[in-house]
């Protein structure tokens, strides 16, 4: 989830529209169904996934059996291209959470629009800078002992893109509580009071355990740069 003081995502958002509109000439359109995997750790073959409806978590199985999710992308996000950077296998496994939609791109297709197209090339490397600011971010938020601050970066990420002021609009977490939680790294005890604390202030409506009506948009972002000072 992109912790960011900016709009959510507002820079990753950008970047991901032009890489996905120099990728269209190379990619092909595929749907995945809910729970289908688009890799497994492990898998060295590759492919660029330039999502464009629905959600993917990205997990890793620990020693002990148990799944941690460790990233959750959504519509617009550009993903996958780690093998292509370092010729490594995947690290995680890639799952669709809801039925997807997205522009796929193979790693030999993506090696020939490099050959053809250096500006490829160029959109995919600010956008990993992107997300390696987001990353340096994340660890410091980690070290602040305010949860909230996390946990409404995350919830704004939710957000439709261009949401007016004032405008309502219903988020729901995209996986469980306790996933979501790992996946922003605060304790699923933490993620609840710190949920309680905005539908306390009018900032959420609970609809349902995973399901909130946003009141007020811009508390929400407030609350997200409401760090220790």
């Amino acid at each position: 989830m992109p912790p960011t003081s900016q709009p959510p995502g507002s820079e990753r958002d950008r970047l991901g529209r032009e890489v996905r509109t120099l990728l269209a000439p190379h990619a092909r359109r595929r749907v995945f169904t809910p729970g289908a995997l688009l890799w497994r750790e492990g898998e060295e073959a590759g492919m660029l996934v330039a999502l464009e409806r629905g959600r993917v978590k990205v997990y890793r199985v620990l020693p002990n059996g148990n799944a941690v999710t460790l990233l959750l992308f959504g519509p617009g996000d550009v993903f996958g291209f780690m093998p292509f950077l370092d010729g490594r296998p995947y690290p995680a496994t890639a799952q669709a959470l809801d039925e997807i939609e997205a522009l796929v791109v193979s790693r030999s297709d993506l090696k020939a629009a490099f050959a053809r197209d250096p500006q490829v090339a160029l959109a995919l490397v600010r956008l990993l800078a992107t997300r390696l600011r987001e990353a340096f971010d994340r660890i410091e938020r980690s070290s602040v002992p305010e949860v909230l601050p996390r946990v409404a970066a995350a919830l704004a990420a939710l957000l439709p893109e261009g949401l007016a002021e004032g405008q309502l609009t219903v988020i729901e977490l995209p996986v469980r509580s306790s996933e979501f939680a790992a996946a922003i790294g605060v304790a699923p005890e933490s993620l609840s009071r710190a949920i309680t604390k905005l539908v306390e202030a009018r900032v959420l409506h609970r609809l349902a355990p995973r399901r909130f009506q946003v009141l007020d948009v811009n508390g929400l972002r407030q609350a997200e740069l409401a760090t220790a000072s």
